[in-house]
């Protein structure tokens, strides 16, 4: 249960992370325009890759030692200061770095110096400790305080196109603020280590071994906003940043409990349950495969009308990329689950490495060759062969632990619903007004929709969620 229990609150957490540009989208979308949302999307993609200098793979790296280490109190304390010291020295390297790019720059040089104040935020942001403690509840409760007060002071002060900066200025301080806010919880978590004792170059390797996937994923989750830039202006950076949002938050749904499942599966591992892993990975993989492919089909089906009335008009090109672009979070789904789950669990950190470079090399490509000619359709389209390609990678990587014909077991199931769901939500959205209670109705006639198809079909998730149910009825009858 206590598996469960961090799963709903991990999810909770990430899609948090990506609830406040959901819900204020609509509003930031119509108040900023095209323009802002195009200057704001732009100095913040630069800003990334000075984030994860700062940052140095720490989060990661650092979630999977304290989860091995969980239990001794000591020894997860030593790590602990270990990699806050070295994270600060990086944050410091970084933020130094970054004030010489910002005073390069001859435009925008006010919101790059205010969208710093976010990479001063990594260095305080210790959320890798609680999550390899499998203690999620923390971060959850304290960044939902931060993140609704965002929310509320974003309407009340955001109110024309002159205020980019204090869009920027109330993001970049809710981030450093929800940081600092978890820090009080860690004094009966740790215990004091001399200073003196502290190897932290023992870890560096560590780091930069998972810091050089992360640069590649960064680099092609990037690049194509700077190409846009160059050569389609910011109007297609909008457009494609708006698109992506809603790509993320439908990958962030699926794959959201993976954080969760690491530090489960790095104990099982550390503990030598090595039996346990691959039945664990399978089902994640499966309920990826459900998951993914009932959003990507609600995606599909709401994509002619939901960019203009949740964006506005202006941002009308979305809904052709919106549907296209949605295909990527099936793909993302399943290499989180293969990469994410298991190859860090394992520590197979070769294959996790090769497997973001692949992805790299595939982007860049792809985005330098179709930009200049697609634009941001362009852009799309890289995004989704570039996971495509990862994904492909790491089956071929592990095709001795994981046969293909198990991971995609009863896909054509999911497919099957999905299809239906996609014509069902295409045909009914002609008949029905377009507004908040036309979409809830046809989201939820969706999702009914698609169970009965699954669970008419008897696809392979029926099996694992079955359990799940008696439990919690059983739970619910006791009390």
């Amino acid at each position: 249960m206590k598996l469960i229990k961090n799963m709903i609150y991990n999810t909770v957490y990430q899609v948090l992370i990506l609830i406040l540009p959901l819900i204020t989208a609509p509003y930031i979308s119509r108040t900023l325009g095209t323009t802002g949302v195009g200057i704001y999307s732009s100095t913040a993609a630069w800003l990334g890759y000075f984030v994860l200098a700062g940052g140095l793979g720490i989060t990661l790296y650092g979630n999977r030692e304290i989860a091995y280490h969980q239990k001794d109190k000591e020894v997860r304390s030593r790590i602990f200061y270990e990699l806050l010291s070295l994270k600060m020295i990086t944050v410091g390297v970084a933020l130094v770095a970054y004030l010489v790019f910002v005073l390069l720059q001859n435009k925008w040089q006010s919101y790059f110096f205010l969208q710093g104040i976010t990479l001063v935020a990594v260095a305080f942001d210790i959320s890798w400790f609680f999550m390899g403690l499998e203690d999620f509840k923390v971060i959850v409760v304290r960044n939902t305080i931060i993140r609704v007060l965002l929310t509320i002071a974003i309407f009340i002060f955001v109110k024309t196109p002159n205020d980019l900066g204090l869009y920027i200025l109330l993001l970049s301080l809710s981030t450093l603020i929800g940081n600092l806010t978890v820090w009080p919880f860690l004094k009966k978590e740790i215990v004091k280590i001399p200073f003196r004792s502290l190897n932290i170059l023992q870890h560096l390797r560590g780091v930069i071994m998972l810091l050089l996937p992360q640069v590649s994923i960064t680099i092609y989750t990037s690049l194509n906003k700077n190409l846009l830039q160059i050569f389609s202006g910011l109007d297609s950076v909008a457009y494609f940043t708006q698109t992506y949002m809603i790509i993320i938050l439908g990958a962030t749904l699926v794959s959201s409990f993976n954080s969760a499942f690491l530090p489960h599966l790095s104990s099982l591992f550390s503990s030598g349950d090595d039996d346990k892993v691959k039945p664990l990975i399978l089902k994640s993989i499966d309920l990826g495969n459900c998951i993914s492919l009932l959003i990507v089909a609600g995606i599909i089906g709401i994509s002619q009308t939901f960019p203009v009335f949740y964006f506005g008009k202006a941002f009308a090109p979305v809904g052709p990329l919106l549907a296209v672009g949605s295909l990527t979070i099936f793909f993302l789904a399943l290499t989180n689950a293969l990469s994410t789950q298991y190859l860090l669990a394992a520590k197979k950190m070769q294959e996790y490495m090769v497997s973001t470079i692949v992805g790299l090399i595939v982007n860049v490509f792809l985005n330098i060759a179709l930009i200049p000619f697609l634009g941001t359709m362009g852009a799309i389209l890289a995004t989704i062969a570039t996971e495509c390609s990862v994904a492909i990678y790491i089956l071929w990587k592990l095709r001795k632990v994981f046969q293909v014909r198990e991971v995609f077991l009863g896909l054509w199931k999911y497919i099957l619903g999905g299809l239906i769901v996609s014509s069902f939500l295409r045909v009914s959205g002609t008949h029905l007004p377009i507004n908040i209670l036309s979409y809830s109705l046809q989201a939820f006639f969706a999702i009914v929709i698609y169970s009965i198809i699954i669970y008419f079909l008897q696809a392979p998730v029926i099996s694992i969620v079955r359990p799940y149910f008696l439990k919690l009825k059983n739970i619910l009858r006791k009390k």
